[in-house]
């Protein structure tokens, strides 16, 4: 297929002015595709109204050549004309509330004489509450779809040239009412590791979850861990403001992270993302007046001092983090992070503040591979495709300990349950070098390959969490042994392995760890 590239003079066209489409596909969308497709989702009380109109797969569908109608205005702009134009409302009524989507398709058109590739940039929408769409029942153009539902088989031919609706009627964010007696918590970073099984914990003890991610979740559906998810990137304010609304906890998990590779070849991006999260969700939260904050930190504050000696590591207390001297600025970012919060909470007493440093949380339904992923899933990750050897970054004398992610909810919880409003660590004093760790997991595995040591991010010579104070004021401490928990992290990463190989892919890459930089898009604000 030929693509027609476009040469803008102006490029603030390469910016969604939404903030809602990712900047790398706003700007693909634009220079290589020629016809474009804007399909705005009408929302009203819970149901998506779809029309029935051969190649239009809702009510407003709008074709631009070449994107030569965009030039002088952005695709949510061109959407939102058009849509006023066919049903014959002002343009201010329409707002655009999420984008779902960028989707590819061929038709072929013979009563058209059409032809062609497409891109389908689809946009869920609603109306002003006193406007009438005339779509109050079902008619001859189109359908009322329950959300999350399907597309009935007898209408299917229907619907023929655009066979990712059944996939949009899914991904549909019902408005959000939050009209219910349960304590309303949102959990930002809800499609993580730590923040799905957070949600999941919550949402089975009776909270209504309210998830926020700039990502969609990768091992968990959003129903298993929340009862409202929002797509949305929370370095922008008006999405954290979007987000707290009728909220009484916030869990804030969110941030751009991964294992020590990651951390050390991304300081800019990571100190920019993570630093507006942090203040963004700090100040929505006291605009909304939450009741009680969470607020996750790291053992990365440490300095480094305090964890350059691998044969005589000692536990980190929690006052160890001051004078401060983090190896990076992950770590520095998270101690600014929680004096801001600390500061927040004296400044506007209504807001209670909890805050707990992780200590490398590990287990099922977490990263394992591309490059963000920790220790304990790459070590896993290699016991269970290496071929020939087993590689660790360093010399394999680095001290960690690591704290299994059913221990770490139940005190993420506890914590936010206390009356404790100062930084608590939160992690297991089972300290083990990478050699050793390396040499339990292929026992797990039933493996015995030799230990090939390369060069690469080693991080801290030894770090261990002193748990002597959330002890004390929680008895909380870790339940669940390295071993145990690492054989179930093992299994599960295992399975993972299997289940790519019988799909062709090439496992054997998977005994090799990378670095990699940050898949956080430009921000759109």
């Amino acid at each position: 297929m030929k693509k027609n590239l476009l040469h803008y003079k102006d490029e603030n066209i390469l910016q969604s002015s939404t903030g809602m489409i990712p900047t790398d596909v706003y700007r693909t969308i634009l220079d290589n595709v020629p016809l474009v497709c804007v399909d705005l989702i009408i929302i009203k009380d819970n149901k998506a109204f779809l029309t029935k109109r051969k190649n239009k797969p809702c009510k407003d569908v709008y074709w631009m050549q070449g994107g030569r109608m965009l030039k002088n205005e952005g695709i949510e702009e061109c959407g939102i004309r058009k849509a006023a134009l066919e049903l014959n409302i002002p343009a201010d009524k329409i707002k655009i509330t999420n984008y779902l989507g960028t989707f590819s398709t061929e038709f072929n058109d013979s009563e058209q004489g059409a032809s062609s590739h497409t891109i389908n940039v689809t946009f869920q929408a609603e109306v002003d509450a006193d406007i009438s769409l005339g779509f109050d029942h079902d008619h001859s153009d189109g359908k009322w779809f329950d959300i999350n539902g399907t597309i009935p088989t007898e209408l299917q031919s229907q619907y023929i040239h655009h066979p990712y609706i059944a996939e949009i009627l899914k991904m549909i964010e019902p408005k959000r009412t939050l009209k219910t007696d349960k304590i309303k918590v949102l959990v930002t970073g809800a499609s993580g590791f730590i923040g799905s099984h957070l949600g999941k914990r919550l949402k089975k003890e009776g909270y209504y979850v309210v998830g926020a991610d700039w990502k969609s979740p990768e091992f968990m559906q959003p129903n298993e861990f929340c009862h409202e998810f929002l797509r949305i990137d929370l370095r922008v304010m008006k999405n954290c403001l979007q987000a707290c609304e009728g909220i009484d906890w916030v869990f804030n998990l969110a941030a751009d992270m991964g294992g020590m590779g990651f951390i050390q070849s991304n300081h800019s991006r990571i100190g920019y993302n993570n630093t507006m999260i942090s203040l963004n969700m700090l100040e929505a939260a006291r605009h909304h007046n939450i009741k009680r904050y969470f607020y996750s930190s790291s053992a990365c504050v440490y300095p480094l001092h305090a964890q350059d000696d691998s044969e005589n590591t000692i536990g980190l207390k929690e006052s160890d983090a001051w004078p401060a001297q983090p190896q990076d600025i992950y770590g520095l970012e998270k101690l600014y992070g929680e004096e801001l919060a600390m500061k927040y909470a004296e400044e506007f007493p209504q807001m209670q503040m909890r805050i707990a440093r992780f200590h490398g949380i590990y287990g099922e339904q977490g990263t394992w591979k591309g490059g963000r992923e920790k220790v304990p899933a790459a070590f896993c990750r290699k016991a269970a495709a290496a071929e020939s050897v087993f590689e660790i970054w360093g010399d394999g004398e680095q001290k960690r300990s690591f704290c299994y992610i059913d221990d770490c909810v139940e005190g993420v919880i506890r914590i936010m349950k206390s009356d404790y409003d100062k930084p608590l660590n939160l992690g297991s004093e089972e300290m083990i070098s990478m050699n050793d760790f390396a040499k339990l997991v292929m026992e797990i595995a039933g493996r015995n390959l030799p230990l090939k040591h390369i060069e690469g991010p080693e991080g801290v010579r030894g770090r261990n969490s002193d748990n002597s104070l959330i002890e004390e004021v929680l008895g909380w401490k870790p339940s669940i042994p390295l071993a145990i928990g690492i054989e179930k992290t093992y299994q599960w990463i295992k399975e993972q392995i299997k289940a790519e190989k019988q799909t062709g892919v090439n496992t054997s890459v998977y005994s090799e760890s990378t670095v990699v930089v940050t898949e956080a898009s430009d921000i759109n604000a």
